[in-house]
């Protein structure tokens, strides 16, 4: 029986590496790796030792892209363990946050990392020379989200208003209009994005898997809901530990999680596959329109499911910014230091967040964990990738290789941006 390995070096991610290794015999899928081998950077030790009030400011440069879903999910952490509830306001405000950063991110990844794979381009900037009208649109679409965390947050990168408790400062008036115009070109882009993956050609793949997400009965849950899975596992937040397990990978720095031994998507499919009913009109018939038939088990859709998120976003932020057009009140908070666990819990561009924080007495945290979405899907991905490398047998090198890439990068993970740089060796004995 013929032996063959695959290997995509270097796969990087947005800091640090990774690469990719397959195993075959015949066209039997024997191993599959995804090895993630950059620098430990030791967040959860830097919080030890510190003042609570400190840890959404440090947990919050994690990443640049999704510090906003960061600073959340660790106040959040930090409010559950000091059994402190916010008002309707200040979550109102934190929704509007997570609106904007996700559509910022997904604008990112839609038009920079996966739209240049279906259209036959090596990179965006070959796209950008043939393809103005996209490009054009999806900086267009950056600016105005931006703008968004910018008048919420006090800066477009890393926010500064959001604190335990509340917003040290809430907009008013006159930037409320301001978020509001801004919405009507975010959704109106919006829309031209999701009409534009609608009809792009995806891949075929069949990948029945576990699929969680955050579930709220109130509404398409970004901030708060239970932890459901497609095959009937819910549970609370606070209870992920009872559920998920992080392993460690020999041949990785990236722990892989496991939902009751099994691994599992997190993400903008399994949120759209849970959550449909919960949609926006305008989002419900954008899916009615398209190609994509819920609930979907093809990893690739994953893509078009941020699309139509978008759309679904922009409308909900509008909702409720109606209900402040007369501006917000600059409410005070008592937070009141005691000693407690806690756990706080928001779905990121890529899926869901735990940050979980032990606080003392003294007001210090004693113990700190974070669980990115791109831990969460390690696992998964190299199981699509052992269901979908068969089916590309007899396929040239080149065209497996893409074909791997876009797979990874379907799912939006922290190591997509650089993975058009890959190199592909094919051995053969």
């Amino acid at each position: 029986m013929s032996h063959q390995g695959f290997t995509l070096e270097e796969l990087t991610k947005l800091e640090g590496h990774a690469k990719l290794s397959v195993e075959m015999e015949g066209n039997v899928v024997k191993n599959t790796k995804l090895e993630v081998y950059e620098a430990s950077r030791y967040f959860e030790s830097l919080l030890l030792g510190r003042d609570y009030r400190e840890a959404p400011a440090i947990t919050q440069k994690i990443c640049g892209i999704c510090s906003v879903v960061h600073t959340l999910a660790s106040i959040k952490a930090v409010e559950d363990a000091l059994e402190f509830t916010p008002s309707e306001q200040t979550v109102d405000l934190r929704k509007l946050l997570l609106y904007a950063s996700n559509i910022h991110s997904h604008t990112a990844h839609l038009f920079f990392f996966a739209l240049p794979d279906y259209l036959g381009f090596g990179d965006v900037i070959e796209l950008s020379k043939a393809k103005h009208a996209y490009i054009h649109l999806a900086l267009d679409l950056q600016q105005m989200s931006s703008d968004m965390v910018k008048i919420i947050g006090g800066r477009a990168l890393h926010p500064v208003t959001p604190m335990i408790g509340g917003f040290h400062s809430v907009p008013d008036e006159k930037k409320i209009a301001a978020l509001l115009k801004r919405l009507e070109g975010v959704k109106r882009l919006s829309l031209r994005t999701a009409r534009l993956f609608s009809g792009l050609e995806v891949p075929e793949l069949e990948a029945r898997s576990r699929h969680v997400c955050m579930k709220n009965k109130n509404e398409y849950a970004l901030y708060d809901g239970m932890i459901t899975s497609n095959d009937g596992i819910i549970f609370r937040p606070r209870d992920y530990k009872k559920n998920i397990i992080e392993g460690v990978m020999e041949y990785s720095n990236s722990k892989h999680a496991k939902l009751r031994g099994m691994s599992y998507m997190t993400g903008a499919l399994p949120r759209l596959n849970a959550n449909y009913a919960k949609l926006s009109d305008d989002a419900k018939a954008l899916v009615k329109k398209s190609r994509l038939k819920l609930p979907s088990n093809n990893p690739f859709h994953n893509n078009m499911a941020q699309a139509i998120e978008m759309v679904h976003f922009a409308d909900e932020a509008k909702s409720i910014l109606e209900k402040y057009r007369n501006g917000m009140k600059q409410e005070k908070y008592a937070v009141t230091p005691r000693e407690g666990e806690g756990v706080g819990c928001c779905e990121a561009p890529r899926g869901l967040l735990f940050h979980h924080y032990g606080i003392g007495s003294d007001g210090r945290i004693k113990y700190a964990n974070v669980i990115t979405p791109t831990s969460q899907n390690a696992a998964r991905m190299e199981d699509d990738i052992s269901i979908f490398l068969p089916t590309m047998h007899g396929k040239p090198a080149s065209k497996v290789k893409l074909s791997l890439e876009m797979l990874i990068r379907a799912y939006d993970p922290c190591f997509s941006c650089s993975a058009h740089f890959l190199e592909l060796n094919l051995k053969k004995k």
